[in-house]
C-alpha cells in the first residue's frame, strides 16, 4: 500500500529532521552528516523518519509525532496498551533492520520505504512483533557490523495490527486478544 503525506506534514517533517540533529549538535553531539558511503545524511534520515511517523499517525488517527529532546526510547506510538516503533528505509522495498536486540525496545515495529518516485510517497510493508522478528531475522553486515535483517515481504499486514488494536481496545474479547499477542512477544 502507498501513501502520501500532506503537503502540511511533509513540511512539519523536514522542520523536525532538521530541528533534531541542531538539538544534537546544541548538546555537543555531532551526528554523522554523511557516512563513507556518501549516503544520506542524519538531517535527511530524520525527515524520512518523521515523514514515516506522520504516515503512521495518520492511519491510526493519533496525535502527530513530536521531537524529543533526549530520547525517546525507541517507541514511537502507543496504539493502546502496545508500544509502536515506526522505521523508514530510503529504499522502496528495503528490510526492516535493528542494531540488537537491544534497539528494538518496542512491542512492534512498522516498517515503510519511501518511493523512488515522488518524496512524499511512501510504500508500507507491514508491521512485525518484536519476538517475531527475531525469529524472522538474519544477520547482515552492511559495513558497519552485522546487524539484524527481515525482509519487507516477510512482514506481516498492516491489517494485522489494525484488528489487534480494535479487538485489544474495542471488544470484549480484550483478554484473549491480549494472551494471543504477549505470546508472540
Amino acid at each position: 500500500m502507498y501513501f502520501t503525506l500532506t503537503a502540511k506534514d511533509n513540511h512539519d517533517a523536514k522542520l523536525m529532521g532538521a530541528d533534531t540533529v541542531r538539538l544534537c549538535e546544541m548538546q555537543g553531539i555531532a551526528p554523522r552528516l554523511k557516512d563513507e558511503k556518501g549516503m544520506a545524511s542524519r538531517v535527511e534520515n530524520n525527515i524520512r523518519g518523521f515523514k514515516a511517523e506522520f504516515l503512521f499517525a495518520r492511519l491510526f488517527n493519533l496525535p502527530p509525532p513530536v521531537v524529543n529532546v533526549l530520547s525517546d526510547g525507541q517507541i514511537d506510538f502507543w496504539l493502546g496498551e502496545y508500544s509502536i516503533d515506526v522505521k523508514c528505509s530510503s529504499k522502496e522495498d528495503g528490510p526492516l533492520i535493528f542494531d540488537s536486540p537491544e534497539k528494538f525496545t518496542a512491542d512492534i515495529a512498522v516498517a515503510y520505504g519511501q518511493s523512488g518516485h515522488d518524496p512524499r510517497t511512501f510504500k508500507l510493508h507491514g508491521c512485525i512483533p518484536r519476538k517475531t522478528f527475531f525469529e524472522r531475522a538474519y544477520r547482515h553486515d552492511f559495513g558497519h557490523g552485522e546487524r539484524y535483517v527481515v525482509d519487507s515481504n516477510n512482514l506481516d499486514p498492516i491489517e494485522k495490527l489494525w484488528r489487534l488494536h480494535v479487538e485489544t481496545n474495542h471488544s470484549s474479547s480484550r483478554g484473549r486478544t491480549q494472551q494471543r499477542m504477549n505470546n508472540e512477544k
